[in-house]
């Protein structure tokens, strides 16, 4: 279960600046904060700096009692408050205002700005803030009196918002995701292959067994189907299938383990011994059936298309990390 919450932090945390300015939009459902937060509003001096700038610790704070509301929602009864450490939310915090301060330095340094005209159209299609399908002004001062916030303090969050996504459109718009990238996702997506192999219980003994097969066909001359025909097992030769799909009878939690290691096959070569979670593998690789250029030519621009998202999240990712790299951060003892 740790394993799996500490996986979807990550997740969150890949575009976690972008959780900064959804505090602004959750706060609306938060009822009520925690009365200390890290540094407990004692410590004295920023919480970090950031090129010379300030996060001070109220700001450090009132992110953290907002992430860590966030997550028990998410998480229910399997939230626990060892898991605060556990998982590193301060820290994660923490790196969250820090990048989104950098991006809003480097909003400014590119000259990005937000109209009015742009400001008023995000408020307005907010659909917080609709009566009926439309914006409706009571309800927008409402709502916000009700969770300690004026229009001044909401509508900067917004703009900060609005410039971080200028900014990532202008560091994205270099992607391309060239026709050998697309072919190549294609191809991996639709190539079949032909295997044969063989399964045993996880044993020591089966897997010397396994072992000294595998060992023997390596030599030259010797075949697989005729050294497990002597050894009295039977291979099994599923039909064609494409990467992680489901094979014959072969154990769900075993798959992956097994896809993996045939896509370190050539033709005809064997697998060294594979072990699943249930069982032991010995997998000869027979043919490999890939798709046409003429099939590829046909969705080409589907695939290009389906790729480039991903194409800019690396380009938007690696850029942040060297924005990072080469600012200067200092982080008060306090936060770690």
């Amino acid at each position: 279960m740790l394993r799996t919450m500490r996986d979807n932090l990550k997740s969150l945390s890949i575009t976690l600046w972008l959780v900064i300015a959804a505090f602004i939009a959750s706060i609306f459902m938060v009822h009520g904060m925690q009365s200390a937060g890290p540094g407990g509003g004692s410590a004295s001096g920023p919480a970090a700096t950031v090129n010379g700038e300030s996060i001070s610790w109220q700001e450090y704070q009132q992110a953290y009692r907002q992430q860590v509301d966030i997550l028990r929602r998410i998480y229910g009864d399997q939230w626990k408050e060892e898991l605060i450490t556990d998982l590193g939310i301060r820290h994660q915090v923490l790196d969250g205002l820090i990048t989104s301060r950098l991006l809003l330095q480097e909003a400014e340094g590119y000259g990005l700005v937000v109209s009015r005209e742009e400001l008023a159209a995000a408020v307005m299609t907010n659909p917080l803030f609709a009566e009926e399908g439309t914006f409706s002004t009571e309800r927008y001062r409402s709502l916000l009196q009700a969770n300690g916030l004026t229009p001044d303090v909401y509508e900067a969050s917004v703009r900060r918002d609005l410039l971080l996504q200028k900014l990532a459109t202008l560091v994205q718009a270099s992607a391309k995701v060239s026709e050998a990238e697309a072919w190549a996702a294609f191809r991996a997506a639709r190539e079949k292959v032909r295997v044969a192999y063989v399964s045993l219980p996880r044993s020591d003994e089966n897997g010397a067994r396994l072992e000294e097969i595998q060992a023997r066909a390596s030599q030259e001359g010797v075949t697989v189907h005729n050294l497990l025909q002597k050894s009295g097992l039977k291979p099994k030769r599923p039909a064609p299938f494409v990467f992680g799909e489901a094979v014959g009878d072969l154990d769900p939690s075993d798959s992956r383990a097994f896809h993996l290691a045939i896509l370190r096959l050539e033709g005809g070569e064997v697998s060294p011994v594979i072990e699943g979670k249930k069982s032991l593998y010995l997998i000869q690789l027979l043919e490999r059936e890939t798709p046409t250029r003429e099939d590829f030519e046909k969705e080409k621009a589907t695939w290009v298309q389906n790729l480039l998202p991903e194409k800019r999240r690396r380009i938007w990712a690696s850029w942040v990390e060297e924005l990072k790299g080469r600012a200067k951060i200092e982080i008060a003892s306090e936060t770690t």
